[in-house]
């Protein structure tokens, strides 16, 4: 049995239920950790001229971590078509978290800006969120166990879930008044708040020009810190600046999208046509959410690559599902007309 086969997703299918089991990565860390363990031990005993009796408070507190671990590797999502609903079991028999499958949208790939992806188990009130976590990370779409297990554990789901859906969960309320876009003649606009992304992009380049005097706050040696952090002011800074002065527009008359800058850098127009579906990308920064980007894809007929633009990106989810409702009734009343 090879690494990568215990760190990927499991399942098991019953005739009722549905167990997933996405915490294989932590037997992996487990057993790293029990190595590192065993050396620190071994260094500690050795050089500090103990034993292992006299460190046994250490020694349980390194086991037990271990253990923690290898039981985590156990927690499982399990879907029980008898009770209609989802329990999470941390460590496979404590419940964590229980949702009816009324109250579910399903399982949808959710990607990251290192280009990997997981899927994760969505409410119906909170499309957008988090969401609860029933994969391991997959980088390649053709992933043999991604491609089984959305034929074998997600399709089976799907099919209890979509049993206790209602007409009334897919009815969206019209939209007659646009938070996120200013309509000027059948031309949607997506509104920017350029003076806050003046004031921070201008504050941002200060601060670079200032680094490069005499009396520069971070000294004047090339740190790769200090080198960094010029990087980022100096090109951040008017490009933060830039990007609240760019214009995005959904023509619904001539059917296009047009990105267009004040400088013309990154201008583009997609035409309504080639739209090939939107996606969210949550961002994070050492393991921190810090927002989730809205994008859209458009794939040209004789193209083999899509083209991806991100339209806008939020910190609350709720406001990724208004803007998402947003840009689709857009589109549509582009369709319509």
């Amino acid at each position: 049995m090879s690494l990568k086969s215990i760190s990927q997703t499991r399942w098991k299918l019953e005739p009722q239920s549905v167990s997933i089991y996405p915490y294989g990565l932590s037997y992996i860390l487990g057993v790293i950790l029990a190595v590192g363990f065993g050396v620190i031990m071994f260094l500690y005993v050795k050089y500090q001229n103990t034993t292992i009796s006299e460190s046994l408070p250490l020694v349980l507190g390194l086991v037990l971590t271990v253990i923690l671990f290898w039981g985590f590797a156990g927690t499982a999502i399990v879907f029980d078509n008898r009770t209609g609903s989802m329990r999470k079991l941390l460590m496979g028999f404590i419940p964590v978290n229980t949702i009816p499958f009324a109250k579910l949208q399903g399982i949808s790939p959710v990607s990251n800006l290192y280009g990997s992806y997981k899927y994760r188990l969505f409410r119906k009130d909170n499309k957008f969120g988090k969401g609860i976590l029933v994969s391991c990370a997959y980088t390649k779409n053709d992933d043999p166990n991604a491609v089984a297990f959305i034929d074998e554990a997600v399709t089976t789901i799907h099919g209890y879930l979509n049993a206790y859906d209602t007409p009334a969960d897919y009815v969206a309320a019209p939209i007659t008044d646009y938070k996120y876009f200013a309509e000027q003649g059948g031309k949607y606009i997506l509104k920017k708040n350029k003076v806050g992304s003046t004031i921070l992009g201008l504050a941002l380049f200060a601060i670079g020009i200032h680094e490069l005097t005499p009396v520069a706050w971070l000294g004047h040696d090339l740190a790769i810190g200090r080198i960094c952090m010029l990087i980022f002011a100096i090109v951040g800074g008017p490009a933060i600046v830039l990007a609240g002065f760019t214009n995005i527009t959904l023509d619904t008359l001539g059917r296009t999208l047009e990105r267009k800058s004040p400088i013309g850098l990154g201008n583009k127009i997609y035409s309504f046509d080639d739209y090939n579906g939107v996606q969210t990308v949550r961002k994070s920064m050492n393991f921190i959410y810090t927002g989730t980007e809205v994008r859209l894809y458009f794939l040209k007929p004789d193209g083999e690559k899509q083209d991806v633009i991100v339209l806008q990106s939020f910190y609350k989810t709720s406001n990724v599902e208004r803007f998402i409702q947003e840009v689709q009734s857009i589109l549509k009343s582009s369709i319509r007309r």
